[in-house]
């Protein structure tokens, strides 16, 4: 089988340095489908997998193989400011012509919040698609976004899922609200894959400090985090924040005026390793999100070993089993917040113990092995539905 993947890629992971436009964007966070599914896959399988990368990055077409997998860099010539309706359908224009050329069996878009779906399905060719983010949830947060920009981009994603006849979901979360908008759609769940070299960490150092990684905007609610940090009143902790975001200055602000200025270090957006390092050093990791349908900060925390303190919304409370391997709390819920941060200070050993159970857990449903083999019955699956439509239709 050709099988066909859409979706965005870190293209400097992928591609050689002398075809990609360098305008200092940095960092790229690479999505765990591109790290744990796609080189399992292909051991796991004799297909031809390509992934096609539309991106303005990409100076010209390119197509390079790494670990038994295609990639195809699809230039755009059109920039993101325009539109996502219309960057969509731009897309289209310079993907779909790639697209044909190769004559896939069948295509994976990753995402239809991202436009991957709605991207694949005007390639002709049959479409399946992972459930990413939901626009639809996401549109309140998306303060810096134009109004008609969230709403062309929540129709977008509502026609897309609406066409699509086969999906995968993370969650539970994710899959009913897929099935509200097709109800005669085939949804199957299957976790994302976690990285290996979480998993094969020797386990945290419990050290006096907090760490949330994440986008520094309105969806994922640094700010109550901060807020949080600073109820707990914990002198001898610090509250260390991964990523970037256009809330950075406003939460460097309310951080010195709760008195936790000092004591909270925005270090931006690290690598994995990097990454790795700040979770192994850390009591507990925390997401306050106020929309997430499958975090992988989740996933990466219990990996290293660290219970999560997190938000009841979204997909998030599928992926913390409560007083298991972390705490839940309300949304915008400072106070629980700062009361579980208290008590992992206080009992370090429940901390530990805690994290090791959600390792336990990631062990297993987020093992990338698994995960891949998932994927290969989900296609399977799909391509024998095909043959039989085929085989059904009148001649």
């Amino acid at each position: 089988m050709k099988l066909a993947f859409i979706g965005s890629l870190p293209t400097g992971g992928i591609f050689p340095p002398e075809v990609l436009r360098d305008r200092g964007e940095g960092y790229e966070h690479p999505a765990p489908w591109t790290i744990g599914l796609l080189p399992n896959l292909a051991k796991s399988t004799n297909w031809k997998l390509r992934v096609f990368i539309p991106h303005w990055k990409i100076l010209r077409p390119i197509v390079v193989e790494k670990d038994g997998v295609e990639y195809e860099g699809v230039p755009v010539k059109i920039p993101m400011r325009f539109f996502r309706k219309s960057y969509y359908h731009s897309i289209s224009i310079f993907t779909t012509p790639a697209i044909r050329r190769w004559s896939p069996d069948l295509i994976h878009a990753f995402g239809f919040e991202t436009g991957s779906a709605t991207i694949a399905l005007r390639s002709g060719f049959p479409v399946t698609a992972f459930i990413q983010g939901i626009s639809e949830y996401l549109k309140p947060y998306y303060t810096n976004r134009p109004w008609l920009d969230k709403e062309l981009g929540a129709r977008a994603e509502s026609k897309a899922v609406s066409r699509v006849s086969w999906m995968v979901a993370e969650t539970e979360f994710a899959k009913n609200w897929a099935l509200k908008r097709n109800p005669e759609a085939m949804v199957q769940i299957i976790p994302h894959p976690v990285r290996e070299e979480f998993l094969s960490q020797e386990g945290p150092t419990m050290k006096k400090k907090f760490v949330t990684v994440g986008s520094l905007d309105a969806r994922k609610a640094v700010d109550v985090i901060i807020k949080a940090f600073a109820l707990s009143s914990l002198a001898d902790f610090e509250l260390v924040v991964i990523g970037n975001g256009p809330d950075l200055q406003k939460l460097r602000r309310l951080a010195f005026d709760l008195g936790v200025g000092e004591r909270v270090r925005f270090e931006g957006a690290l690598g994995k390793e990097e990454l790795i390092e700040r979770l192994r050093n850390a009591r507990a990791s925390i997401i306050a999100s106020r929309m997430d349908t499958s975090p992988n900060v989740v996933t990466e925390a219990h990996a290293i070993g660290l219970p999560v303190i997190g938000t009841r919304v979204g997909g998030i409370p599928e992926m913390i089993d409560h007083g298991k391997d972390g705490w839940t709390v309300k949304m915008d819920d400072a106070d629980a917040m700062a009361g579980f941060m208290i008590r992992f200070a206080e009992e370090m050993e429940e901390a530990r113990s805690m994290g090791q159970v959600g390792r336990e857990k990631v062990k297993t449903l987020n093992c990338p092995v698994s995960i891949a083999a998932a994927h290969v019955d989900f296609f399977n699956m799909v391509r024998k539905n095909l043959q039989n439509t085929v085989k059904a239709s009148p001649h």
